[in-house]
């Protein structure tokens, strides 16, 4: 009961990208765990998913996270926790590559707890847990504890950390409603009776501030999110 009172309390300060990192590396000295993240699998305008990390997540295992359909799939389909090594054991990746292989070894054990994320927007918590100090039938109670907690984790992360990406001006949402209609810079300045070069600055703004490459991939993400309505 102490643990989960204070795991609520610094879950409530989560206010940053460097409150969440923080409150993730405190997981790790609380419960002895050789390290914890958050990946955010953000929808993008080309049926791929712009993968966001928190915590301290093993860049070889990013590596492995960036090219795996499977832990994708999992997150976008499940809601169990589950050893990341079982989510591969049957897939190609795995069979084929002995270096993703050599990732999991019998000593940790790497625990993915999905989370039902916003809109088309999903994520998992994952921690790395020494296999010795737990025994297997705990690792499920483990996973079942932290699902209750990954929610509201997730909601303050969509909270207070995207929200500065969202916060388009009326002019901008104007812009790229038209785009999204399939008007053109120069027809969309027709319509506002504003300069082509002002429309292409409030759509570079749009692209900036929803952490997109493309004016394609900011129309989907407001779509995405429910935010592209009319103004």
């Amino acid at each position: 009961m102490i643990h989960l009172e204070r795991l609520f309390n610094k879950i409530k300060q989560i206010d940053s990208k460097d409150s969440l990192n923080n409150f993730l590396s405190d997981i790790e000295v609380m419960f002895n765990y050789s390290w914890t993240g958050m990946i955010v699998f953000e929808p993008s305008s080309n049926r791929n998913y712009i993968t966001k990390y928190f915590g301290n997540i093993p860049s070889s295992l990013i590596d492995l996270i960036l090219k795996d359909r499977n832990i994708k799939q999992y997150c976008l389909n499940e809601s169990s926790p589950i050893n990341y090594r079982d989510i591969l054991i049957n897939s190609n990746i795995f069979k084929e590559s002995k270096s993703v292989g050599n990732l999991f070894t019998d000593q940790q054990i790497e625990l993915v707890i999905p989370i039902n994320g916003f809109g088309s927007e999903f994520a998992c918590l994952i921690f790395a847990i020494p296999a010795q100090a737990v025994p297997t039938k705990i690792v499920e109670k483990i996973g079942w504890y932290w699902l209750l907690l990954s929610t509201f984790i997730y909601s303050k992360y969509r909270k207070n950390i995207t929200r500065n990406l969202s916060s388009l001006t009326k002019r901008e949402l104007e812009c790229i409603r038209w785009a999204s209609e399939g008007k053109t810079s120069w027809e969309i300045s027709q319509l506002l009776t504003i300069s082509q070069r002002t429309v292409d600055f409030h759509l570079a703004n749009c692209i900036t501030k929803t952490d997109s490459t493309s004016r394609q991939q900011a129309i989907v993400k407001r779509v995405l999110n429910g935010q592209l309505l009319a103004v």
